[in-house]
């Protein structure tokens, strides 16, 4: 079975340390090499998706949001002028209340998003959102502003992010986990809650950092050198053979955790493996390429 083409949009959450600002640069980086335009969004100081995006930097336009900036930009057209919007934005009192007030600066995050994906019609627009649990309640946001919002200018712009962005069509989601049982239990949880409380099935569930296939010929080797060689490689051919049994051992239980977990669950997962330092954004575009599923 393939894996269904990505909306222009993708959005890419998962854990804290599962690697998912890697995998969202990884995309991005992908859709360049088949002559399609790139944009990669964060929301930070934007040091995070500079490193990801390595010597990549100069194909993908990198875009970093502001919480402030996008509170302006999205309010503008509300007030009519960007500069009115400023100016009433820029009260002490109102910063406050917008600080205080439930989902209006995500909503704003989320618009500044929708008016990027509609500047660039040609281009795949790749968003490192929040950590998993944040990412879910900032893609209930929409619909959870539009519930006690009365129909006027404010709740056109819901709307709009609702309908442009927040749709199935409209974006793909992409979820990174990682090979362990509770980790990934979690992260399946979280997929099933994104369908039924904002209805976006995930179209990519990524499993980060599976631990390589150890042959067992290498075993085999490094036991007998360690038993049987020459004594000056018996220390270090023991130690390998602990290594590789360590290694064969992760991957098993990565395996069991995959198969407990989703099980018949439609989730079809793209594996990813483990790297011995930080994949670069090329190496997981390969990856992504490999599996079908850039």
């Amino acid at each position: 079975m393939r894996f269904r083409p990505l909306a222009r949009a993708v959005l890419v959450t998962g854990k804290g340390g599962v690697g998912k600002t890697s995998v969202a640069a990884g995309l991005a980086v992908s859709a360049t090499r088949s002559g399609q335009k790139a944009v990669f969004i964060e929301f930070g100081d934007g040091q995070c998706g500079e490193r990801a995006l390595g010597a990549y930097r100069h194909l993908v336009e990198h875009v970093v949001i502001d919480p402030d900036h996008a509170v302006s930009r999205a309010a503008g057209p509300l007030f009519h002028s960007a500069m009115l919007s400023r100016l009433v934005l820029g009260n002490f009192a109102m910063r406050r209340l917008l600080r205080a007030a439930p989902g209006i600066r995500e909503l704003a995050m989320l618009e500044t998003v929708r008016q990027i994906v509609e500047q660039y019609p040609d281009c795949r627009v790749v968003v490192d959102m929040p950590a998993t649990g944040h990412g879910l309640a900032w893609l209930r946001v929409p619909s959870q502003v539009a519930a006690i919002t009365t129909p006027g200018p404010f709740r056109r712009l819901v709307d709009k992010v609702a309908e442009d962005l927040i749709a199935p069509g409209k974006c793909s989601i992409v979820v990174v986990t990682l090979p362990e049982r509770l980790v990934l239990k979690e992260t399946v949880e979280l997929c099933h809650s994104m369908l039924e409380e904002v209805g976006l099935e995930t179209d990519r569930l990524v499993i980060n950092r599976m631990p390589e296939v150890i042959s067992d010929d290498a075993l085999r080797d490094a036991k007998r050198l360690a038993e049987t060689g020459p004594e000056s490689l018996r220390a270090p051919a023991h130690a390998l053979a602990q290594t590789l049994e360590v290694r064969s051992a992760a991957r098993e239980q990565g395996q069991h955790a995959i198969a407990e977990v989703l099980g018949d669950d439609r989730l079809r997962p793209v594996i990813l493996p483990r790297s011995p330092v930080d994949p670069s954004a090329s190496e997981v575009a390969d990856w992504f390429e490999e599996e079908g599923a850039a």
